[in-house]
């Protein structure tokens, strides 16, 4: 979920906090207007569900950005194994500037970015199936350079690639559930409207008016640090 739809959420929790305070309770609920008691359940109800669709949004691109994680670290492992056997090859066969093509270490094949380490596996693909379909494939399966090795490094490849180079797989999912949550927040932000509205008839006795402006404030408050709990207003200043 994105920082605005973050803030927005507490937000709404923020004014009902306000509404469920005792002092404040006592003024509104099953006081005319009575549907104002109606209006604050469904948005307590709205938000609940807000809040809820938003938890699962996280728990969505979290495992989206688990299985990357993992799709990852395969592709490297499959990648170091079996070009370690490959620089061992070469190097017997005295192809010195192939075998420095894929001369990795395990951290090394760790530290490079998603594009290097999908180029680096492919050159490894590449020279392996020069290898294998070659007059020396026999020779060089006893090195453990095979095409059943060669089918899983390609396959270890092609998972990774499928989050990677895929127009913004991961990126594309994330800006499609926050799209989705969009309408939802603006449902929600029209019922505190109605409630922006029914409220002002509570302002007829002092309590009513500071129970107004702590709420108009808690609706108001933007920005990282906006406060969590909603607070007591000082008393009004007296008329000069």
């Amino acid at each position: 979920m994105n920082a605005t739809f973050t803030l927005r959420l507490k937000a709404f929790n923020r004014a009902l906090a306000v509404l469920d305070l005792p002092e404040h309770v006592a003024i509104w609920k099953d006081q005319a207007p009575l549907i104002f008691t109606a209006k604050k359940s469904e948005a307590a109800v709205m938000t609940a569900a807000l809040a809820e669709a938003a938890k699962k949004l996280e728990a969505e691109s979290g495992g989206l950005t688990d299985e990357k994680q993992r799709e990852e670290t395969e592709l490297e492992e499959a990648a170091f194994i079996l070009s370690q056997a490959l620089l061992l090859w070469l190097r017997d066969q005295n192809q010195e500037s192939e075998a420095a093509e894929v001369a990795f270490s395990k951290s090394a094949w760790e530290d490079l970015r998603e594009t290097q380490l999908l180029a680096k596996s492919q050159r490894v693909i590449d020279l392996v199936t020069g290898v294998t379909n070659g007059t020396r494939a026999e020779a060089a399966a006893a090195y453990g350079i095979t095409a059943e090795e060669l089918m899983k490094l390609k396959k270890e490849r092609m998972d990774f690639a499928l989050i990677v180079s895929e127009p913004g797989v991961a990126q594309s999912l994330r800006k499609a559930l926050n799209k989705s949550l969009r309408p939802a927040f603006a449902l929600v932000e029209m019922k505190f409207k109605e409630l922006d509205s029914l409220i002002l008839q509570y302002g007829k006795t002092p309590v009513g008016k500071a129970m107004i402006h702590t709420w108009s404030d808690a609706r108001t408050q933007k920005g990282l640090n906006a406060a969590k709990d909603p607070k007591k207003p000082g008393a009004p200043a007296k008329p000069a």
